[in-house]
């Protein structure tokens, strides 16, 4: 009981670092494409990461089975960051939030087709975070190019939920896991550097940039990787569904938006929906 407590307030506090993630993705595609804002955000996270993987081989080995689970995984992370990318430039952050939020009923579709346990609580809770979800981010404009890329985006984001609540229960290595989810995006190398030329960046992309690769990839997919080991990959998905709250707090915070009636509504919606997924996990447990 008392883990599933813990792996859930660790997959709070990750969703609450994606969710500072919005602001910055939009500053950043605002300068840069999607391709070239996936692969410098990437390289960043390797370039930190590295050091520490080279430490470990000289002092002990590394996990094969770590790096290999973290590269499949890594397939999944990178078509979810790029097509979020190349998604948000052409719509405004609040619909590509919503839509990014999708990947919850994704992996609760998978949840409740598969053999894995799914309560009528679970469901209760699915309901009430995409009402929430949809009042917080009120998405309008219909699906344009824009927001099929953010949603073809969160079904590889649903299938990274998954991949790492499997491997993360099979106890592999989460240095070598993480460093395997990252070196997939590095595939855009040749690509970026031959036909975007984007190396002058300003010096203000470069701290976006590093802030998204350290703070929200790096640290929170650790802590994603913590958390999923203690709860199910249903209650994790409704626990991110708290991105757009915490993203609304943060634009409140440093943008000065005014917040609505509707969105502390859905807000309040959402946190019920996290409450009870989590009352019902620590049940289980």
């Amino acid at each position: 009981m008392l883990k599933a407590l813990y792996g859930s307030i660790i997959l709070l506090i990750t969703t609450a670092l994606w969710g500072s993630s919005f602001i910055f993705i939009k500053l950043t595609v605002s300068n840069i494409s999607g391709f070239s804002y996936t692969f410098y955000r990437t390289l960043i996270s390797v370039a930190a990461l590295t050091p520490i993987i080279i430490l470990k081989y000289v002092r002990e080995s590394l996990q094969r089975r770590g790096i290999v689970s973290g590269l499949v995984t890594g397939a999944s992370y990178f078509l979810g960051l790029l097509l979020q990318g190349i998604g948000t430039i052409h719509t405004s952050p609040s619909v590509s939030a919503f839509i990014t939020g999708l990947n919850t009923v994704h992996v609760h579709v998978y949840s409740a087709f598969t053999k894995k346990r799914y309560s009528l609580m679970l469901f209760v809770s699915l309901v009430f975070a995409i009402v929430g979800l949809y009042m917080i981010t009120d998405p309008v404009n219909g699906l344009g190019f824009g927001e099929f890329m953010v949603f073809l985006g969160s079904i590889a984001w649903a299938s990274e939920i998954l991949l790492v609540s499997k491997y993360a229960k099979e106890g592999v290595s989460r240095v070598e896991f993480l460093y395997g989810l990252l070196l997939p995006s590095l595939l855009l190398a040749p690509y970026v550097i031959i036909f975007e030329k984007t190396t002058n960046l300003s010096l203000t992309t470069w701290v976006y940039l590093t802030y998204l690769a350290l703070v929200c990839t790096l640290f929170a997919v650790l802590l994603q990787i913590i958390g999923q080991k203690y709860v199910s990959e249903a209650t994790a998905a409704i626990i991110y569904i708290l991105e757009p709250v915490f993203a609304m707090i943060f634009s409140l915070i440093f943008y000065h938006e005014e917040i609505t009636s509707r969105g502390v509504a859905g807000s309040i919606l959402m946190l019920i929906a996290s409450a009870i997924a989590v009352i019902d996990e620590i049940c289980v447990k």
